[in-house]
Formats: C-alpha cells, sequence, structure tokens
C-alpha cells in the first residue's frame, strides 16, 4: 500500500517547479505551458483525484506510484522535485493528525513529539522512526524508491520527509543523511540526523 499522499506531493512538487517565474517572457508562455508536464491538462486531473483520494484516506496503485516515480527520475531536476515532495508530504502529514496530538507534540515533552513522528512515518511513508542514543534514525524496508529509480534518486524525497517531520513535531534543526540504500547494495535505506552545521548557529 501506498499512501495518496506521496504521489499527491510529487505531483505538486512537478507543478510547482515547472511554473514559469514572472521574467518578462510571458509571450512564450503558451508554448511554455505545452512542453512542461506540470502545467498539463493530465497533471491538473491526477492532482485532483489524489486530492480527493488523500480526503478519503484511500490508498494510492503501486504501480501507478512506481511509474510516477521512474518518470520523474529521469528529469534532470529530479533531486529537486523529490526533495520539495517529501517536505509536501510531511506538512500534509502533519496537517492530517488530531489538533491534540500537534498540539501535544508542539507544546508537551518532546517525546511527544517523537510518538507522532514515528506514527505519521509509518502511515504515510512506511518508515520506522526512533532514536538510538538520542539520535533520530529512520529507515524503510520497502523497494518503491529503488524500483522506480535504480540510482535511488527517488531516496531524497523519504530523507526530505524524516527531516520535515522531526522539524515541525520536535523542533529539529539538522538534516538527515542517507547513511545506507538499497541501490547502492545496503540491506536496508537508512537515515541518521546530522547536527545542523556550528556556521550557521
Amino acid at each position: 500500500m501506498v499512501h495518496s499522499i506521496v504521489p499527491l506531493a510529487v505531483l505538486e512538487a512537478v507543478r510547482n517547479l515547472d511554473t514559469p517565474v514572472e521574467d518578462g517572457l510571458s509571450e512564450f508562455a503558451e508554448e511554455l505551458l505545452s512542453k512542461r508536464l506540470g502545467l498539463s491538462a493530465t497533471v491538473a486531473m491526477q492532482l485532483r483525484e489524489y486530492e480527493t483520494m488523500v480526503r478519503r484516506g484511500a490508498a494510492a496503485d503501486r504501480g501507478h506510484v512506481e511509474a510516477l516515480l521512474r518518470l520523474v527520475g529521469r528529469r534532470p531536476d529530479a533531486d529537486l522535485v523529490f526533495a520539495d515532495a517529501g517536505r509536501r508530504a510531511a506538512r500534509r502529514a502533519v496537517r492530517r493528525m488530531f489538533a491534540l496530538t500537534r498540539l501535544a507534540a508542539r507544546t508537551g515533552p518532546r517525546a511527544f513529539g517523537y510518538a507522532a513522528a514515528r506514527g505519521a512515518a509509518r502511515r504515510v511513508f512506511g518508515g520506522e522512526l526512533r532514536r538510538e542514543s538520542h539520535v533520530p534514525v529512520a529507515r524503510v524496508d520497502d523497494l518503491l524508491a529503488v524500483q522506480a529509480t535504480p540510482d535511488g534518486a527517488a531516496c531524497a524525497m523519504y530523507g526530505t520527509a524524516f527531516t520535515e517531520l522531526l522539524r515541525l513535531l520536535v523542533g529539529f534543526e539538522g538534516a538527515m543523511l542517507h547513511v545506507s540504500c538499497r541501490a547502492t547494495g545496503g540491506q536496508v535505506c537508512e537515515w541518521r540526523a546530522s547536527p545542523p552545521d556550528a556556521r550557521h548557529q
């Protein structure tokens, strides 16, 4: 099962990156619209469908999601799409939590925030999020990302999603580093927290 939040977030990221900036080239706008996938009628229709599925809590077809990730993986800006999609998916996952859960995560002991993040990681991303020696660690056993992108490009979506969940629910300010990947021979895809760069403090 793949949560419908995942393909919705990917398509939203594609649309966002394919939307032209205000650069004074409006005479070329129609030509750009016809060439950019994210602005196509097909993507608009799929976005509406996935929005409905998310509201209903329906699962997405695994084959369709794999095909979508594979298509995005061929783009020259795939890393940007997957990173944006992970953050968008995490934000949606948090918005779908009960209000009391969000409140407890943000104002209560950090353990409440970790519990909320752990639940969202499991429900939406099929991931296992926990702390080892007080360091956040996430693992994904599902092969979806690697099957869609054999180079592991789609794994970036999970890394940014876990980072965003921790940022929103625990106040985490570092990054989740992809320390093991099935695409490069690892037994599991694993991310481990890295502290924020001291130069940016």
